[in-house]
């Protein structure tokens, strides 16, 4: 492919304001080519040696008569469909044009020309995402990640960022925060990355661009203090989130988010901020499962049962209550119980590492020799499929 079809110059702010425009992760000049690179080269099958049209076009593309290149880009893949060396082109163009429905289009077809080209997904993606098809555009930027669409890579942290949007939006909070993390290893947060950061502790289901104008400076800093906690820069999430509480003493999920940063610390004191937010709000699944969590990293598995039983109660679809639950009663002596409650979260979340090597513990306490091995097994397939460090030392996930 050569060095000028490279991706668009740009990425959008979450919100999708009509001609907008953010540098969120940098510029996207270049982030795709690496990607196309490593699909090997006789996968992309170039115009025709001698090919007039491909070559105007290429040539008014390189001069920056933009309309000019379209045009033919257009014209010689009508004469030639397969040419993906000209879809890419084309589509990068009408993509910084802002012509998504042209470059969702152009995408569709590169991307079921080379069903393995990762950054094709991605665009096409993103284009869904500017024109509101927002299931589409969270399927297409999921398989984009999946084919290994690099996140050091500016194309792959835009994505990562547009799936959380796209998990926030959905309600799926939990899940958003994975996608967060990855973006914020490899720079600073922007205001947009902490509103959407901010969504996600409060949990609401909502675009950064669709926050009220009331609430959005609240969004926004307690997004900062907790992508500052994702980020593990405690020595600034602790002070915010304490600010926070100073000031908004009744906000729901605020003593939770400050218990969280207080939790990464090892400080104590995160105990008592998540029993400050069960006691405001009575019905509080999250604190309960990290109050658990926190009894259990402490030694006392017998405390940890009643939280861990009320969460499991409370949201009994939830893997999270019933591992906290399965880990506090297998400790505290009644290990059948604690099998049970580990096996259903194992049902409702088979790929989370940490409900299978509890689970392997619990079968190999009880004897169940066999079944502990196809537990432990699980866990290092998940373990080496994620090509990350074991999660072992934190019993669950974080709840945001």
């Amino acid at each position: 492919m050569s060095a000028h079809h490279t991706a668009p110059r740009r990425a959008y702010n979450a919100g999708l304001a009509p001609g907008r425009v953010l540098l969120l992760c940098g510029s996207l000049l270049g982030a795709a080519a690496g990607s196309l690179a490593a699909v090997q080269a006789t996968a992309i099958p170039a115009a025709p040696r001698g090919d007039r049209l491909a070559a105007r076009a290429e040539a008014a593309r390189a001069a920056g008569r933009l309309d000019e290149a379209v045009a033919l880009y257009r014209e010689a893949l009508a004469a030639s469909p397969r040419w993906a060396e000209g879809l890419w082109a084309l589509g990068t163009i009408v993509y910084d044009q802002d012509r998504f429905a042209e470059c969702r289009d152009v995408f569709a077809r590169l991307s079921a020309l080379q069903p393995k080209l990762a950054p094709a997904w991605a665009l096409r993606g993103l284009c869904e995402f500017r024109l509101g098809a927002y299931a589409k555009a969270r399927a297409h930027l999921e398989t984009a990640l999946g084919l290994g669409l690099p996140a050091q890579e500016d194309l792959g942290r835009v994505a990562f960022y547009h799936e959380a949007l796209l998990l926030v939006r959905d309600s799926a909070f939990d899940r958003a925060i994975a996608p967060l993390h990855t973006v914020l290893q490899f720079g600073p947060p922007t205001p947009e990355l902490e509103t959407a950061c901010g969504l996600v502790l409060l949990r609401r289901p909502l675009l950064p661009a669709d926050v009220p104008a009331a609430s959005s400076e609240l969004v926004r800093r307690v997004g900062q203090a907790y992508c500052a906690h994702l980020a593990r820069h405690p020595e600034t999430a602790l002070p915010l989130f304490e600010a926070l509480v100073r000031e908004h003493p009744r906000q729901r999920f605020m003593h939770n988010g400050y218990g969280l940063a207080l939790a990464q610390q090892g400080s104590a004191e995160a105990l008592d901020q998540f029993a400050k937010e069960i006691e405001l709000f009575p019905d509080d699944v999250l604190a309960r499962v990290e109050l658990g969590f926190g009894l259990l990293t402490r030694g006392r598995e017998a405390e940890a049962v009643a939280p861990a039983r009320e969460a499991a109660r409370l949201a009994p679809g939830l893997f999270a209550t019933h591992l906290v639950l399965g880990r506090a009663l297998a400790a505290s002596g009644s290990l059948a119980e604690g099998v049970h409650e580990l096996e259903t979260a194992a049902t409702l979340a088979p790929a989370i590492p940490a409900v299978q090597l509890a689970l392997a513990r619990a079968y190999a306490q009880a004897g169940r020799k066999a079944d502990a091995g196809r537990a432990n097994a699980a866990f290092q397939a998940l373990e080496a499929a994620r090509h990350g460090p074991s999660d072992a030392a934190r019993p669950a996930p974080e709840s945001p």
